[in-house]
């Protein structure tokens, strides 16, 4: 739902600060989505009279136009809107004005000059309408200024109503909440019952045959009435609230709908068909749909209805489609002077059943799907013809027609303050509940254990601590179940039936900062350590490792198999001082001994295909102090995915394991990461990858020496398959990643271009150093860089290598042209070749 704050205050004083009342509504529970303020327009922007419109020969649209703003000679302006036309009264912004997005020059447009520009709502920042140039009620002054015209500078909330506060869906519900919230008065709009001319001639015949799905329906005659433009004041009130105006028939009804929450409709008395043809009198049948039965709506489109649909027909057809939309036969035209007003209430789940079923969803249909109440359904008229006849004139013939088999009983409702101290946790006195509750509309009747004379059916008070007492499960004495408060509910608050809902809305009014909190139960865990942990594992895990768990003790003899330094592992370990057994006398210092023993295993056992892991601690010995730190490793071998007879499987190679590891660090959110060759005693010097961040190493990958292996009892020459490891420090990982928030980024709104482009490159040159630089010649633009092919052969000089690089060019703002991608990539030929004196093959 949009509001505008200056419409708003004409029923409630706001606070100053726009934050205090996002606030305020917020923690009423009217959540405020979105801000956007409209502000006041600069003085180049004014009122302006059209004085002639000529077309421009050679055009089909564009017209030069003489425009009076009410200061020197007329302007000369080109405009294109199909609006546009002598007499009019519009918009006009002079040469300099700044405009939202825009700046106003004089400019010439097929050899014409123009100075200024006639504007729409778009372009003044007030709604999206850009159809046509803004056409102004035609006693609008030239030179009058639009800030006074448009009432700014003003802000537009959108807010989003919950389902069950049907009585927030108008300005005036908004209000009185607010009302309720601030504890400043109401003051809602003065409405006044007109008594009609009795008439025979403009008389009525209404019916209703479906009493379930429209418990009321209402209607009033007008005659004489001028349909027309809308009032300025008006259509300004519906455009900042995000409608269109048509006419002053529709943009009272829109108006109203808008103010008090109530949809409401109006049909074209003339016509309308009688039930009769001898009664004469056109006739409104609150009815359900006859099998097939066709109806075109006001959009044009052509339904086919059923009996599940309620329709208000005439003597003959479909005139709307109960709750949702009027019909295009009835409807409002120019030639129209008599009206037939429409206030009514539907049963919601038929209008939401309707509505879903069609495909056609409506300011109307939102609002009655929600459970309006029928009660204020004549108060909603009343304040429709009041409108109408200062709009547009006319006369009401006859009274109130008015169809209610059933009209609803009032609601009572005892609070009980303990109640309100036992759920919400603190006392509230019982003249604080009155005033939060009167705010809301609430009458309060009586203090005391029970309304004695005053309400002759009890049967309407809901009681709940007497249904409590019957049910045996009242915790409260009877003095404090005496000491209850009686209200009667208003209508309008069909979502308050007992005495919770009451106790809710206290506490809402009165502040949930309020609310005694209790102390928090301290954590004894680390939250983000555990996402990342529980991260790693389920990454590797769906890639099709197996995790293993292992003993913390170690064989030491194991890690000279790793051929690490005796002197210096042995300045790192810890002994154990009575160990079980000697493949268990030391705290190990890595995982992966343990691991290798566990491939080992499996592949004596006949498996081949084999991806282990394991995430644990690590003991290690720094100077007379001791340390523990969370580690990772892991161990593949053989083919990367499962055999399949539609493809031979692939052996796992170096750019796999390393696209495992990079893939992690994207998750986890590590981004700014160098990579290099590592050493390790146990890794292949050719076929091993470091990944730094702030010069300190956070994984690292490679593929297994041979003769390391061997010490681990598995021999690569029988096994003809390499083995690859992979290692995480997850301890610099949690670091690394704590306190980093996510970043929402817009998917890309324009497309992307894509080059491949191939060089000549030293083999001495690192393609990550590469991409990096290549990234940095435009980071704007530049969106990737990937390699898709390498070459060393003949043709391709010794020492140097041929790399196809994928480059992807992007710009957020607007679609590339050829000549700006093309500058793109000659910065970046220039940047390899000052470099690296790389050139293009």
């Amino acid at each position: 739902m949009i509001i505008s704050c200056r419409w708003l205050s004409r029923y409630i004083e706001l606070p100053a600060d726009l934050n205090l009342l996002v606030q305020t509504l917020t923690f009423s529970g009217i959540e405020v989505e979105a801000v956007k303020p409209l502000p006041e327009l600069p003085a180049g922007v004014v009122a302006a009279k059209v004085l002639s419109a000529e077309p421009i020969p050679g055009t089909d649209h564009l017209q030069v136009c003489s425009v009076e703003f009410g200061a020197g000679e007329p302007a000369q302006v080109v405009c294109g809107a199909p609006n546009c036309k002598a007499g009019m009264i519009s918009v006009l912004a002079l040469p300099g004005t700044e405009l939202p997005g825009l700046t106003i020059k004089t400019a010439t447009l097929r050899g014409v000059e123009s100075r200024g520009m006639l504007c729409s709502e778009r372009e003044l920042g007030l709604s999206d309408n850009h159809a046509g140039i803004i056409e102004l009620d035609a006693s609008t002054p030239a030179g009058s200024s639009v800030n006074e015209i448009y009432e700014l500078p003003d802000t537009i909330l959108e807010l989003e109503i919950t389902p069950n506060r049907p009585d927030l869906l108008g300005y005036t519900g908004i209000a009185r909440d607010l009302s309720a919230s601030l504890g400043k008065p109401l003051r809602l709009p003065p409405v006044e019952h007109l008594p009609g001319e009795p008439s025979e001639e403009t008389a009525l015949t209404l019916v209703l045959e479906d009493p379930l799905k429209c418990p009321r329906y209402t209607a009033r005659l007008l005659d004489g009435v001028n349909v027309k433009e809308s009032p300025q004041w008006l259509k300004t009130a519906l455009v900042k609230s995000g409608l269109r105006p048509i006419n002053n028939i529709v943009d009272v009804t829109n108006f109203v709908m808008l103010e008090l929450g109530h949809p409401l409709h109006a049909f074209d008395y003339g016509k309308l068909q009688p039930l009769d043809p001898s009664d004469g009198h056109p006739a409104v049948v609150a009815r359900q749909a006859r099998p097939e039965e066709e109806f075109v709506a006001l959009d044009g489109k052509n339904l086919r209805l059923n009996p599940g649909d309620l329709v208000i027909a005439d003597g003959r057809d479909a005139s709307a489609l109960a709750g949702v939309m009027g019909g295009k036969d009835t409807a409002i035209s120019a030639a129209t002077t008599s009206i037939v007003l429409e206030a009514a209430c539907f049963q919601p789940g038929s209008i939401r059943a309707t509505s879903y079923k069609h495909k056609l969803s409506t300011d109307s249909s939102y609002r009655f799907e929600r459970h309006l109440s029928p009660h204020y359904v004549d108060l909603v008229s009343d304040r429709a013809v009041q409108l109408f006849l200062e709009t547009a004139g006319g006369k009401v013939c006859n009274e109130l027609y008015d169809a209610w088999p059933e009209p609803l009983k009032p609601r009572y409702l005892a609070v009980r303050p303990c109640r309100f101290r036992q759920l919400i946790g603190y006392e509230l006195a019982g003249e604080e509940i009155i005033r939060y509750l009167e705010a809301l509309g609430c009458e309060f009747i009586q203090y005391g254990a029970w309304i004695d004379g005053l309400i002759e059916d009890t049967s309407l008070i809901h009681c709940h601590h007497l249904e409590e007492e019957k049910a045996g499960k009242t915790e409260f004495s009877e003095i404090d179940c005496v000491h209850s408060l009686f209200f009667r509910i208003p209508p309008q608050r069909v979502d308050i039936t007992r005495e919770a809902d009451l106790l809710e809305e206290l506490a809402r009014l009165a502040g949930y900062e309020r609310i005694p909190r209790k102390k928090e139960a301290p954590r004894i865990m680390d939250r983000h350590a555990f996402r990342i942990r529980r991260g790693i594992e389920d990454w590797f895990a769906d890639a099709s490792f197996h995790e293993t768990l292992n003993y913390s003790f170690c064989d030491p003899a194991q890690l000279a198999d790793l051929a690490l330094e005796p002197a210096e592992t042995e300045a790192k370990l810890f002994r154990l001082v009575n160990p079980q057994s000697s493949n268990q006398s030391a705290m190990r210092i890595t995982l992966l001994p343990q691991l290798l023993d566990n491939l080992r295993y499996n592949l004596n056992h006949g498996e081949r295909n084999l991806k282990l892991m394991e995430l644990g601690k690590v003991y290690l010995k720094e100077g007379d102090s001791q340390a523990e730190y969370l580690s990772f490793a892991a161990v593949l071998t053989g083919k990367m995915d499962p055999e399949h007879w539609s493809a031979a499987g692939k052996a796992i190679d170096f750019y796999q394991v390393k696209g495992l590891v990079e893939g992690l660090l994207r998750l986890l959110g590590v981004q700014e990461t160098n990579t290099a060759a590592l050493e390790r005693p146990w890794l292949s010097a050719g076929d091993n990858l470091g990944f730094y961040a702030e010069d300190r190493v956070i994984a690292s990958c490679g593929r297994l020496k041979t003769r390391v292996a061997q010490n681990f009892g598995i021999d690569l020459t029988l096994l003809k398959q390499d083995i690859w490891v992979i290692e995480l420090d997850v301890d610099l990982l949690i670091d690394l990643t704590r306190g980093r928030e996510k970043i929402f980024r817009e998917l890309p709104r324009h497309p992307a271009v894509t080059r491949d482009l191939s060089f000549l490159i030293k083999t001495g040159v690192a393609y990550a150093e590469i991409a990096a630089a290549i990234k940095a010649v435009n980071p704007d633009l530049i969106r990737d860089v990937s390699i898709f092919d390498q070459y060393l052969g003949q043709q391709v000089p010794e020492g140097f290598r041929s790399m196809s690089l994928r480059i992807v060019v992007q710009d957020s703002e607007k679609t590339l042209t050829d000549e700006r991608v093309d500058q793109v990539l000659a910065s970046v030929r220039e940047m390899l070749f000052r470099a690296w004196q790389i050139n293009m093959r």
